[in-house]
């Protein structure tokens, strides 16, 4: 360990070897995270947070390192039986990161001082040529003046400058073409606050959304707005146009207000789905119940969202009552589907499953090879637009981003330079409904 190595994370564990070289009975956990593609900022906190318990605990150090790996220097102890003691830390860490690494091999390293200082030399010096790991935007907090920036923002804003509009499609096929032939059925547009819109605007990219308390803060704070968008897209909605849905919160949907939002939907003579996310259901489920009956007793659909694959098999989200689930796509599942999502897929049924997120073909053929037929994603969007252009008279004026982008937005602004508003809402020509 005699390398001359940079004063980083290396060069720190470097010395901290040699000065456990002396103690005796140490070991060194390495963490691989700088071989995973994208890992979920969350998760790589949480991971952090292990790392840095299990060394309070121990009497350890945690060193990060410049490809994005975690090191932690520990003492060799007896398992307590904990899932922070460091002989129990590769099973824990390989559980959470389930979802970005299937397969636990390689997630991490474990090296005795006494007897493996060859490849703990090696992994070092194999670290000085590699570029040090972006920190990701949603790896860091948000700024602390950020409540008080939104809040003005929002107040001197219009809500549809921040909002997006997404359609939903069912995709069947065509029996007298041999199944060759794909038909698309738009199912429902859903309202959503644009996150991205609003940390552009405040130049924190990506801060938002990674904080899950203030992204519920800023729903809570729209929920009114959103309602109210909703209610005037209702009064000019025609029969032909796919429904609306909407994302509540479910302290929103347990007010008056929801009842006078209820209300003026039904004498419009619409009932549009209203969307609560799965985090919000399993943190207060008695509420949740509530909420569901309020909803579901006007006949309105609900829908649970943010439904990740791993909780998928966890949560068990059928069994929350809701009509549909928005499962989300993660190109962890483009190799194989592991057993316990297919296990719940069968007992929610395919039938009640949305692959959101849908971004690649290869999401749908992976939702088409198992039953699910409902889609909603950028790839949608992208195949909804060739098809507008398609049968569009005036398709000649715009390409299909630009399509896309006017069919996204809620602003009239965006929308004005559309020559066929009636198409674009609808989703699709009536022809290829």
């Amino acid at each position: 360990m005699n390398a001359i190595l940079p004063p980083t994370g290396e060069r720190l564990l470097a010395d901290a070897i040699r000065r456990a070289q002396r103690k005796g009975n140490q070991q060194l956990l390495v963490l691989h995270l700088g071989g995973l593609d994208r890992p979920r900022p969350h998760h790589r906190r949480i991971a952090k947070a292990l790392l840095q318990d299990s060394a309070s605990r121990h009497g350890g150090q945690l060193f990060p390192i410049r490809n994005g790996d975690l090191a932690l220097l520990a003492p060799m102890t007896d398992h307590s039986g904990g899932p922070v003691d460091p002989g129990n830390l590769p099973a824990t860490l390989a559980q959470l990161f389930k979802a970005d690494r299937p397969d636990p091999a390689g997630l991490t390293s474990r090296f005795s001082i006494e007897q493996d200082q060859t490849q703990i030399f090696q992994y070092l010096q194999g670290q000085l040529n590699r570029e040090p790991a972006r920190v990701l935007d949603d790896e860091v907090p948000p700024p602390p003046n950020i409540v008080e920036d939104i809040a003005s923002l929002l107040n001197h804003s219009r809500i549809g400058d921040l909002t997006q509009r997404q359609t939903a499609i069912e995709i069947s096929v065509n029996p007298d073409r041999g199944g060759e032939t794909k038909i698309l059925r738009p199912l429902f547009r859903e309202l959503t606050f644009s996150v991205q819109v609003l940390e552009s605007r405040l130049a924190v990219t990506g801060r938002a959304s990674s904080d899950p308390y203030l992204f519920r803060y800023l729903a809570a704070r729209l929920d009114p707005q959103m309602m109210d968008l909703v209610l005037s897209d209702l009064a000019h909605q025609t029969a032909d146009l796919p429904p609306l849905h909407l994302n509540l919160t479910i302290q929103t949907i347990l007010s008056d207000r929801f009842d006078a939002f209820a209300d003026r939907c039904l004498e419009y003579g619409h009932r549009p789905g209203v969307e609560v996310p799965l985090i919000e259901a399993c943190r207060a489920p008695d509420q949740f119940a509530q909420a569901r009956t309020r909803v579901q007793d006007r006949g309105f659909p609900l829908v649970i969202e943010g439904v990740s694959a791993l909780s998928m098999g966890l949560a068990n989200p059928g069994s929350f009552g809701a009509d549909l689930v928005k499962l989300d796509w993660d190109r962890s599942l483009a190799n194989a589907a592991p057993p316990e999502l297919l296990a719940a897929f069968a007992r929610l049924g395919p039938e009640r499953i949305i692959l959101q997120r849908a971004q690649s073909e290869q999401a749908i053929s992976f939702g088409l090879a198992h039953g699910i037929t409902r889609f909603q994603g950028r790839q949608i969007d992208a195949m909804l637009a060739a098809v507008r252009l398609n049968h569009c008279p005036f398709a000649a004026q715009c390409t299909m981003r630009q399509c896309s982008e006017r069919a996204a937005a809620v602003s009239e602004a965006t929308r004005r330079y559309c020559l066929n508003l009636g198409l674009l809402d609808r989703g699709l020509p009536k022809l290829a409904a």
